[in-house]
């Protein structure tokens, strides 16, 4: 009977811990934070241990490849390691940084796949017209002129920045879990 549960424990489990990371991220103090300016960006120690994660992944399993007659299952495992640990390894710089001020808000403005791009546009605060959430879990501010500003609950202090939105621009409705 156990065995049946195992996957719906491991589930709760990681449910649990997920919204127990988000709930001290969102009231942890920001990398910056100085009257009307801020910066938040991805928690480094996350972002280090996924990369590190990701290159064991991918070490371990181009070993099982090459010498342990792993297959083509060890092949994808590889290439997963490797995603994983490529997709990440942004974050353990500020490249994907988010900054604000009195003026407006910097910061990415690309999603790639599940992670963050390099490219980065400044928005004023009048200019915000729009929040919203992507599918794969990027919270962002968008312009009417179509640019966007994204960040994640994986950075450490994002509280602040819902209440610089909160305070800057009042007539813009947050996404439910951002608010």
């Amino acid at each position: 009977m156990m065995d049946y549960l195992r996957p719906f424990l491991i589930a709760a489990l990681t449910a649990v811990t997920v919204a127990g990371l988000s709930w001290v991220l969102a009231r942890s103090k920001p990398k910056a934070l100085s009257g009307q300016r801020g910066t938040i960006r991805p928690e480094r120690w996350s972002a280090w241990i996924t990369v590190i994660f990701g290159t064991l992944t991918f070490v371990v399993a181009l070993m099982f490849f090459f010498y342990g007659n792993g297959g083509w299952g060890a092949a994808a495992s590889a290439l997963f390691g490797a995603a994983i640990a490529g997709f990440m390894a942004p974050s353990v710089t500020s490249v994907h940084a988010v900054n604000w001020n009195a003026d407006g808000i910097e910061g990415p403005s690309k999603t790639l796949g599940p992670t963050l791009g390099f490219k980065r546009t400044d928005i004023r605060w009048s200019d915000i017209t729009a929040t919203g959430k992507t599918i794969t879990g990027y919270w962002f501010v968008e312009s009417n002129d179509g640019r966007r500003v994204y960040w994640s609950y994986l950075y450490k202090g994002y509280g602040s920045l819902t209440l610089a939105l909160q305070r800057n621009c009042p007539l813009v409705a947050l996404p439910v879990d951002l608010a």
